[in-house]
């Protein structure tokens, strides 16, 4: 099973995707990308199964301004 990457605290940035990246299935909003949030709740959700086989990916709830709080998967967050 993955571990989440980030703490509950940390300062993160919401990614930007690259020109040719497919977004998947689920991105984040636009007026989201590129603005750093605070990660409020770390843990795992059931996505997809994995080459390994597990289900578990990382996700978190994170706050940006005065939004609500917004669930977003590990792959669209980088440190800052």
């Amino acid at each position: 099973m993955k571990r989440p990457k980030f703490y509950p605290m940390d300062l993160v940035r919401v990614r930007t995707p690259g020109r040719h990246e497919k977004l998947g299935s689920r991105p984040p909003g636009t007026l989201i990308m590129g603005k750093t949030a605070t990660v409020e709740i770390a843990g795992l959700i059931n996505g997809a199964a994995s080459a390994e086989g597990d289900t578990m990916t990382p996700a978190y709830y994170i706050r940006i301004d005065n939004l609500s709080p917004i669930l977003i998967e590990e792959h669209w967050l980088e440190a800052v």
